[in-house]
């Protein structure tokens, strides 16, 4: 009950504070003011505060007698505190641009994403205080936080940031997912034939089957965004990943399984920074939090995830460097 009673509370908080915020805020050239229109302050508040609402919810729906409940009814609550969670932070955002007089844009939903990244670090200390919780948050975020969903999302936000105009970023974005497509068909079929003795495909050995797919496709959208003449953004992103799957590829067969989970949302990160300052923090915290997760579940060692941010990371800076 206690716990209850507390992540309601802290859910109308948020959104009462969002309200008197826009309706009543500082003056601009006032201390606070100031203080509250940089946006480290913004980030970082939305960060620990949508992270203490992940946690306080977490205890709320998942007691610890809860834990040992059926699978059925664990997926029910998993999916009672996910609606809660997006309600409430879907609240507040809506309170934000109504009272700007206008609907939800990039403002609102960049402010969603980083939300989502720091209710990833709030579960992630939940879990702490139990054992038995670790391994069912660190098999979460890696479905949640899968690279099948923040490939997609972070090109489109590399490239939206880029171009400034959102319409030629999905229409490249659209194109880079439709490049993947055979990828996702080899890792099915692989599933289904036993070529993979699970979906991370956790076995090494059992990689270069779908590396040699990731290495086709990547070639195949580096050569056609030069074939289209696309914008150096678009090229930029299809050669970082070139040169991440090429590398993730070697370091496979010298016997280092690099972390993918762990790779894209650094390699966005890094990309993403050169024409924002913002926009790579949701990744930032992504990448974080499936550190911890790919290691929590067992898939990864420590030397592995640390891979995956060399990897990643280097890829991504030399891309940018030549240009």
């Amino acid at each position: 009950m206690r716990w209850r009673w507390m992540s309601a509370g802290w859910a109308l908080a948020l959104i009462a504070a969002a309200l008197y915020l826009e309706r009543w805020p500082p003056p601009h050239d006032s201390p606070v003011g100031r203080f509250l229109a940089a946006e480290p302050v913004h980030i970082v508040a939305h960060t620990l505060l949508y992270g203490s609402l992940s946690a306080l919810l977490a205890w709320r729906w998942f007691p610890t007698d809860a834990l040992d409940a059926p699978r059925a009814a664990l997926r029910s609550r998993v999916l009672a505190a996910g609606v809660s969670f997006l309600a409430v932070a879907g609240a507040q955002e809506l309170v934000q641009s109504l009272s700007r007089e206008r609907l939800p844009c990039m403002e609102e939903y960049f402010d969603l994403s980083v939300d989502v990244g720091g209710a990833s670090l709030g579960l992630i200390a939940w879990s702490l205080a139990d054992r038995r919780r670790r391994y069912p948050v660190a098999r979460a975020l890696g479905v949640v936080l899968h690279p099948a969903i923040l490939g997609p999302l972070g090109m489109y936000a590399v490239l939206r940031s880029a171009l400034e105009d959102g319409s030629a970023a999905l229409r490249w974005t659209s194109l880079g997912v439709l490049a993947a497509l055979p990828v996702a068909a080899v890792w099915q079929v692989g599933l289904r034939r036993g070529w993979f003795g699970d979906r991370d495909l956790s076995v090494r050995s059992e990689r270069p089957v779908f590396l040699l797919a990731a290495l086709l496709s990547a070639a195949g959208l580096y050569a056609s965004v030069l074939a289209l003449d696309a914008p150096l953004a678009v090229r930029h992103v299809a050669l970082a990943g070139a040169a991440a799957t090429v590398l993730v590829s070697a370091l496979t067969v010298a016997g280092l399984k690099v972390s993918g989970h762990v790779a894209v949302p650094v390699g966005v990160m890094v990309l993403l920074q050169a024409t924002s300052f913002r926009g790579p923090w949701p990744f930032v915290l992504a990448a974080l939090a499936l550190s911890w997760a790919r290691i929590g579940e067992g898939r990864h060692t420590p030397r592995e995830v640390v891979g995956a941010w060399g990897v990643a990371g280097a890829s991504g800076a030399l891309t940018l460097w030549a240009g």
